[in-house]
């Protein structure tokens, strides 16, 4: 006699599901747990913890005080004067400042310029476009508000000591989430990176976390502001080549250089390369000999901590990155250092063996005379 079928309970089912269920929620959580640490180690090694640089200096270098948080650096054409764009970064509701430095000393005792009275001033990013009668066009990225971020607009009159600012106009968008740099392309036109692709302040930390690949670069023409480039991680300084052909830009996460080809028509843009640096990279200056200099965080944890207490250090690298007609690429390191000189280097200017070395935080600046003998080559 046959015998009748048993049919299953939902409870008995799930009863009998469990044993086979177990070993594989098992496999799952120890798979989560291995991606977890590896993530962790990943995250630890691309930050450069532990990492400490110098001390090194391919010649001598000279303390200069300044305004705190002298970021960005730019020495003008003929060598006279440089410009440096300080914020006082750990006091964002103080006013910031451009400060005329004069080259004809050294070292030399920075004076401000004005700038509009009445207009919310918080400088970062510097750029210059020189139009073809000679005319000076400054470019200076304006963080007004947490709502509002701008471009400013300067015509430079006068020259070396009696150099004075005119503010011609503003420029928003946007498209200006986070801007960090420029690069001029014309008097009113520019590339801009933003670090980061949101606007609160709290998601910049989930983006740093999780080294999301959020940054953009920004172009702006006659034509409007537009997207050029997007998916970097932390977008910093950017550069754009003597022959306007081509375009550096800088990953601070990544810790290196990206490489782009440029339309000098239409100003479109297309990544060609990219190059390893020992840290994550910051702003980009071009000299006119066409070698490019950057400011390098050595270590990310050290400069998160030197951002919160000024006690800490931040070690910081400087190199030089020449590439000859062949297209073959030079990187030499001519300045390093624990922290002990200058915390948190973030911009490094140079003309014809004087350089100037701008930090995030501190209140001074580094006055340095190089010697090439000195550099030392990077592999």
């Amino acid at each position: 006699m046959a015998k009748t079928p048993h049919l299953e309970s939902p409870r008995e089912a799930r009863a009998a599901d469990e044993p086979r269920r177990g070993p594989r929620l098992r496999v799952w959580w120890v798979f989560l747990a291995i991606v977890l640490v590896v993530y962790v180690l990943y995250t630890i090694w691309l930050g450069g913890a532990y990492q400490t640089a110098g001390p090194f200096v391919a010649g001598q270098c000279s303390a200069v005080d300044a305004p705190a948080g002298p970021e960005d650096i730019l020495i003008l054409p003929d060598g006279k004067a440089a410009l440096i764009s300080a914020q006082d970064r750990r006091n964002r509701q103080s006013d910031g400042g451009l400060w005329l430095y004069d080259l004809s000393r050294q070292p030399a005792v920075p004076q401000q310029l004005a700038v509009p009275a009445g207009m919310p001033f918080h400088p970062q990013g510097l750029s210059l476009y020189t139009a073809a009668d000679g005319t000076w066009y400054l470019q200076v990225i304006n963080n007004r508000s947490d709502e509002r971020r701008t471009v400013e607009i300067f015509v430079i009159e006068g020259e070396g000591s009696a150099l004075k600012l005119r503010h011609r106009g503003t420029i928003s968008s946007d498209l200006f989430i986070s801007p960090n740099a420029l690069a001029a392309t014309g008097p009113e036109s520019f590339y801009l990176t933003n670090d980061r692709g949101s606007g609160p302040r709290w998601m910049h930390a989930v983006e740093n976390i999780l080294q999301l690949s959020r940054s953009t670069i920004v172009l702006n023409d006659e034509r409007g502001a537009r997207l050029a480039a997007e998916d970097i991680a932390f977008a910093n300084g950017i550069a754009l080549g003597r022959d306007g052909e081509s375009l550096v830009v800088g990953s601070t996460l990544w810790r290196m250089l990206l490489a782009y080809q440029r339309d000098p028509l239409s100003g479109l843009i297309k990544r060609t390369g990219s190059l390893a640096l020992p840290g994550g990279v910051d702003n980009l200056r071009l000299d006119d000999e066409g070698d490019l200099w950057a400011a390098l965080h050595v270590n990310s944890f050290a400069f998160i901590g030197h951002a919160r207490n000024p006690e800490k250090q931040s070690p910081s690298r400087i190199v030089r990155i020449h590439s000859d007609l062949r297209g073959a690429t030079r990187v030499q390191e001519v300045f390093a250092d624990p922290g002990e000189l200058l915390s948190g280097a973030s911009v490094a200017a140079h003309h014809r063996g004087r350089l100037l070395i701008g930090a995030t935080f501190q209140p001074r600046i580094l006055d340095c005379q190089l010697d090439p003998a000195k550099f030392r080559d990077i592999d």
